[in-house]
């Protein structure tokens, strides 16, 4: 490996560990609460390195949040590639989206509930227009993957039908997820949760 090639390896390992200390930073801390130097602590680098490559916090929370929204994404095509039928379509959406939240709470929180629950003003406050736009754009491909499936239940429905159907659901298990993710009666919420959804989605299938 040559000079160049190592110090682009050493730059992306560096770039890496500082987003895995933010994410934890900012975890511990909520947005308001963590600074840089708490961040560049926990990477163990000077403040002045953490700066090279991100100019704010806000940067790197918006990188964060675009990590997060990636890996959330490939978690949901994966769970959905591995079926067949719709009914188990749904049943793994639903699986994947706890899944995924208690197995990478870090993100999850830093996705749905750090800035709302910090938010005065709303949380697209805090970033650029132009941001906003593409952690948009990465929101709705995740949904994306829900509104295929459920438009494979429900054939007949119109698009904005199917786009309200997927929020409901979108809001109810983000719901069980903010008030029992970390309770004894999550598994059993959870369940509950899931099987209402379903019965709803398919009751109402024609």
């Amino acid at each position: 490996m040559g000079t160049a090639q190592r110090r682009l390896r050493e730059a992306e390992e560096r770039r890496q560990a500082i987003l895995d200390a933010a994410r934890k930073v900012f975890w511990t801390h909520g947005f308001d609460g963590a600074t840089m130097p708490q961040i560049a602590g926990e990477a163990e680098l000077a403040p002045g390195t953490l700066y090279l490559y991100f100019p704010s916090k806000t940067a790197l929370y918006v990188e964060l949040l675009f990590e997060g929204y990636r890996r959330f994404e490939e978690r949901l095509s994966s769970v959905v590639a591995s079926k067949d039928r719709p009914r188990d379509r749904a049943e793994a959406l639903i699986d994947g989206f706890f899944g995924f939240a208690r197995e990478n709470p870090e993100y999850f929180n830093i996705i749905f509930f750090l800035l709302q629950k910090e938010g005065r003003g709303g949380w697209t406050a805090r970033f650029p227009a132009e941001q906003v736009k593409g952690l948009d754009g990465r929101m709705a491909a995740c949904k994306a993957i829900a509104a295929r499936v459920l438009s494979q239940v429900h054939p007949g429905r119109t698009p904005k039908e199917i786009e309200r159907m997927v929020d409901a659901v979108w809001s109810m298990l983000s719901g069980v997820l903010f008030y029992f993710k970390e309770d004894s009666k999550f598994r059993a919420v959870a369940k509950e949760a899931k099987r209402l959804v379903l019965e709803g989605l398919f009751q109402g299938a024609r």
